[in-house]
């Protein structure tokens, strides 16, 4: 929806950039981080103020440059537009700074924060709620077999339910690492594995067949996103439903996908499709076409982790979370919500939810 709340002209949109530091290092098949940066944007209407936060990553190949220079020149643009049209607000950062996805999100999570507010109802009841919490994995980097299975054990301790492990450096070191997990947590907790782009053709289709008897819910994007022909071979081929994630960033990309069925599922995220408004119209699309979706997240703070949270809440397509990138951070700046027993629960309030631990 377009009008989401009464006429908010934007006041001001002004920015800051937090450095998030790991708990301890963090591995894929794509490299490896000790930290992030989170760009924090704060949009103000009269008395109002919405909050969002943009992830530079290397799937839009954003930086924290890139999304300061994009607020910097847009930012001014957007002074006097009514912040409840998020349709119009897209729009426009589309016409003057297309391409910049992760940025466009940081100011759609901050204009729909704002509307909540305005309207005095949590974002996810501005969409239409569906479910009050929705279950998270905890994933799990790649490391050797026994300290992944103790992760594995300590995560399912701290009350995870679904575990997503990383793999795609080593074929057989991989297998070695999810045959360890499932081992140590039992039949009893679901598992997923992404891959990260981390295999070829073959090696994908090597992969699956020997992980079927694993019981695991998917396989996320195990070829690179450019290669669809693999995809959709290895799709075909597999036994374990395939989810695309580095290949979908836009509407465009989906459309293709679900035509061709060259995945069975897709991880949607806010960084790479460019907020909540386009994400949710791309979480349509797979509702009539009675595709699941994951609601994922890159390394973000809870300010970020809330946008993906309230769109999964009001999405019907939307059968996985993924959202647990602040729990790996020490000094995370922000609250927004809540986790009990397995499930992500919103913050009690309009909006979003959010908050400063420290004022900013």
């Amino acid at each position: 929806m377009s009008e989401i709340a009464p006429r908010l002209k934007i006041d001001s949109v002004d920015f800051f950039r937090v450095r998030l530091e790991r708990k301890e290092p963090f591995v894929i098949a794509t490299g490896a981080s000790r930290g992030a940066t989170n760009v924090i944007v704060r949009i103000r209407s009269g008395d109002l103020e919405g909050i969002g936060a943009a992830a530079p990553n290397s799937v839009t190949g954003e930086t924290a440059e890139s999304i300061e220079r994009f607020l910097a020149a847009v930012g001014g643009r957007l002074l006097r537009v009514d912040a409840s049209d998020v349709a119009l607000m897209h729009e426009l950062m589309d016409r003057w700074a297309p391409g910049n996805p992760a940025a466009a999100s940081g100011v759609d999570l901050a204009a729909h924060d704002l509307a909540g507010k305005a309207r005095g109802l949590p974002v996810c009841q501005l969409l239409g709620s569906c479910r009050e919490s929705i279950e998270t994995s905890m994933t799990i980097g790649i490391a050797d077999p026994e300290s992944t299975a103790r992760k594995s054990i300590a995560s399912v301790q701290a009350g995870f339910k679904a575990l997503k492990i990383k793999i795609g450096l080593d074929l057989d070191g991989d297998l070695k690492r999810v045959e360890a997990v499932r081992d140590a947590v039992g039949p009893g907790v679901k598992l997923r594995v992404d891959c990260n782009q981390g295999f070829d053709r073959e090696g994908a289709k090597r992969l699956v067949k020997a992980l079927a008897p694993l019981s695991l819910e998917f396989v996320e994007q195990p070829v690179p996103a450019g290669d669809w022909t693999s995809l959709r071979e290895v799709t075909e081929m597999s036994p374990i439903p395939i989810m695309a994630d580095e290949s979908v960033k836009t509407m465009d990309d989906l459309l293709r996908l679900v035509r061709g069925r060259y995945a069975n599922m897709f991880n949607l995220k806010l960084s790479k499709c460019g907020g909540i408004y386009p994400a949710a119209g791309m979480t349509k699309l797979c509702e009539a076409a009675e595709i699941k979706v994951q609601v994922g997240c890159m390394a973000e703070c809870q300010a970020a982790i809330a946008g993906g949270l309230h769109l999964a809440l009001s999405q019907r397509a939307v059968a996985y979370a993924d959202l647990d990138s602040h729990f790996s951070f020490e000094n995370d700046p922000t609250r927004a919500v809540e986790f009990r027993a397995g499930r992500l629960h919103p913050r009690k309030g309009p909006g979003l939810g959010v908050e400063f631990v420290t004022p900013p």
